[in-house]
């Protein structure tokens, strides 16, 4: 069922109801308003002279006078049938008058039982029967019935008639008022049902209730899950791009990588004596293989965030030491010293893990890689949890002051860097850069006094 039908239903089914309701309090109210009169009518009529002339006359009382003789079939007239509408008893409920009918047994019942008023309906369901008992216990006329027309029935058409026809009235107002809402339910649901598209149109609902709330929420549904798919695009564009360019830039320094193995089989199978340095090329490119994999990691992280996955409260003095012992066993084959220092005191700073110990990594890897054979690199820590320097100092030929500029653009080489390793990618000091500006640092290249670079990080505070 639609709505607006539904709901003409349920109003037109909710105002019978009440007017029913209402119908039969109505007539119960009016009964008793009616046999609460004719028993205080009855009982100032006899207490006024009435009681008198019962009693010197029980056997015609009340007689023609005040009083409307029944209508009666033509023909003989029927025994028992009463001509009055007031009638005498006395206590035991036995009337003189011979037109008088049986006292009804149900109104002896509530009178025995203590009540001094009684009612009833007639067996026809037409007259109202009431009985009162006079203020004295003597004589005939201490007990008065009375039969009178009464309110029609709560359950019938002079009731219901009236409840219909409120009901019809109520259900075309439904109808028609309940026009408005379905067709801003309507409009929900289109824009509702137009989410699965790939249309950008907002969820739009006119009115200040409860559909507009939940169009607002709809709205705001829909701006989450777009937000969510443009991170899905951008992840899968990310991955697409890690993908390709691992494939890509892995494939020459594993050439050349193969390239030594061939070479030194090739001389293990014509006998011929292997320098210990002979394995060295192959070492160095596996570890650039390595060092390539987690900078195209790390560019994959950064191209996918616009700022920190990732933010914890990082111990630099412990980073520092597990970036310059990683890097010993390299720094050793090339003959190159690398030495640290790190203040008493720890400092801590608040960062993505992985991507700062990525970049201190990078640096000191450039520092050894484009050194000298028995040059210097000292990664140093100082300052302050609130202000502090991080510096990787090398001996080695630096960068000249013209490719500063561009050294941390991605995939630039220094001339330096191209001569001594063509195949290198660029990625080291770019991913440096990248990471210091995610995390409110400031990456500064100088010279180093005597000859050589220094890359510094500072945290100004």
């Amino acid at each position: 069922m639609k709505l607006r039908a539904r709901l003409a239903v349920t109003l037109g089914l909710a105002a019978i109801s009440l007017l029913v309701l209402l119908g039969w309090a109505q007539s119960r109210w009016q009964s008793k308003m009616r046999v609460d009169a004719l028993a205080e009518a009855a009982v100032h009529r006899m207490e006024s002279g009435g009681r008198e002339r019962c009693e010197a006359n029980p056997e015609r009382w009340p007689g023609d006078r005040g009083t409307r003789r029944l209508r009666r079939p033509p023909g003989p007239p029927r025994r028992g049938v009463p001509r009055h509408r007031v009638f005498a008893y006395d206590a035991k409920f036995v009337s003189a008058n011979p037109d008088s009918p049986a006292f009804p047994s149900t109104l002896a019942k509530q009178l025995k039982a203590g009540s001094d008023v009684a009612t009833d309906r007639s067996p026809d369901q037409r007259r109202t029967e009431v009985a009162v008992r006079m203020p004295w216990t003597e004589g005939k006329c201490s007990v008065l019935l009375m039969r009178s027309k009464g309110p029609p029935p709560w359950f019938s058409g002079a009731v219901l008639m009236p409840a219909f026809l409120v009901a019809l009235v109520v259900i075309l107002v439904a109808l028609f008022a309940a026009g408005p809402i379905v067709r801003r339910v309507r409009q929900l649901t289109d824009s509702v049902r137009r989410l699965g598209s790939d249309s950008e149109e907002p969820i739009r609902v006119e009115g200040n209730d409860e559909i507009a709330e939940l169009g607002a929420a709809f709205e705001q549904s829909r701006q989450t899950i777009q937000a969510q798919l443009a991170s899905l695009r951008e992840r899968e564009a990310a991955l697409r791009n890690y993908i390709a360019n691992t494939t890509h830039d892995v494939m020459l320094p594993l050439t050349v990588l193969q390239g030594h193995l061939v070479s030194l089989q090739q001389r293990i199978e014509a006998g011929d004596a292997l320098d210990p340095k002979a394995i060295v090329p192959s070492l160095e490119e596996s570890q650039y293989l390595g060092s390539l994999l987690h900078n195209l990691n790390a560019a994959a992280r950064l191209e996918a965030n616009d700022g920190l996955s990732h933010r914890d409260l990082i111990d630099l003095n412990r980073l520092l030491e597990r970036v310059v012992d990683r890097h010993q066993p390299i720094a050793k084959r090339k003959q190159i010293s690398l030495e640290r220092a790190v203040p008493e005191t720890p400092i801590e700073f608040p960062g993505d893990l992985t991507l700062l110990e990525q970049a201190l990594g990078n640096v000191v890897q450039n520092a050894i890689r484009y050194n000298r054979a028995h040059g210097h690199v000292a990664v140093i820590l100082e300052g302050s949890a609130e202000r502090w320097t991080l510096r990787v100092v090398d001996d080695g030929p630096g960068i000249s002051h013209a490719d500063r500029e561009r050294v941390v653009e991605p995939s630039f080489r220094g001339s330096e860097a191209r001569t001594r390793h063509p195949h290198g990618m660029g990625l080291g000091l770019h991913i440096a850069s990248d990471v210091a500006q995610r995390h409110g640092l400031r990456l500064e290249l100088r010279d180093t006094d005597g000859g050589g670079l220094t890359v510094e990080l500072i945290h100004a505070g």
